[in-house]
């Protein structure tokens, strides 16, 4: 005779049901004598599902289910490929910002307007916009006599830089946008105005132009320690415009 805890036991180890022999007898589990100390167990009923020799929850059958869980093909999502869409409500990008006295003494140029920018739908947005002013105030201009703009009028969506491409399709609007302002300087914001490949650029841009190239006044914000070596280029834009007689 077999206990029915051990035939309990044999099948919640997944061993399948054990096949006993006609005329066998599972003996009820020995109960110990109650005591006042002691709660009465209540009693329990356990169905047992009689399972199909095919369907046996085998060491084996556990092994290739776990192989085919690990092996399963996880989808991940792809990263947005980076365009030059324009940001929804900017597709004709910013307008420049033209001096508001109707005098032009310096153009400040800058390769392109940030985020930030595109999403205020104003050019030299927030505290860059004011450090900028401050940098005009320290070469004796006055921000009304001052034409902002930008080389490319649009931001690239996912890409802070805009490609070689958009740079040169945008130098003949450029060209035509600071000859109609007639302004006698520029002052360009950006280390990208250094690289190598725009300087032919900025030379057709500017022609007989005095040009100078300053960090931008985003990057001075982070990095306040730069403000020592582009005031040394401030110094010459401003005795250049004095020699200009502006």
């Amino acid at each position: 005779m077999l206990s029915a805890r051990y035939l309990h036991l044999h099948e919640a180890l997944g061993l399948g049901p054990m096949w006993l022999k006609r005329g066998a007898v599972v003996l009820p589990p020995a109960t110990l004598p109650e005591s006042p100390t002691q709660i009465r167990p209540q009693k329990q009923t356990v169905l047992s599902i009689p399972q199909r020799p095919s369907e046996q929850h085998t060491g084996q059958a556990r092994l290739k289910t776990m192989k085919a869980l690990e092996t399963a093909a996880v989808p991940t999502r792809k990263p947005a490929p980076e365009t030059e869409t324009p940001l929804p409500g900017v597709s004709d990008g910013i307008a420049p910002v033209p001096a508001a006295s109707g005098i032009t003494r310096l153009a400040v140029v800058s390769l392109c307007p940030p985020i930030e920018d595109a999403v205020y739908g104003q050019l030299f947005h927030g505290k860059a916009g004011i450090l900028l002013d401050n940098i005009l105030k320290a070469v004796g201009l006055d921000a009304a006599y001052v034409h902002k703009t930008c080389w490319v009028k649009t931001a690239a969506v996912g890409n802070p830089m805009p490609s070689e491409q958009a740079i040169e399709n945008a130098l003949g609007q450029i060209i035509r946008e600071l000859d109609g302002c007639r302004a006698p300087a520029v002052l360009f914001l950006g280390q990208a105005f250094v690289q190598p490949e725009r300087q032919a650029m900025i030379e057709t841009l500017c022609g007989s132009r005095p040009f100078f190239i300053i960090d931008h006044p985003a990057r001075l914000l982070r990095q306040p320690e730069l403000k020592a070596r582009n005031w040394q280029v401030l110094k010459q834009l401003k005795r250049a415009l004095q020699a200009g007689g502006s």
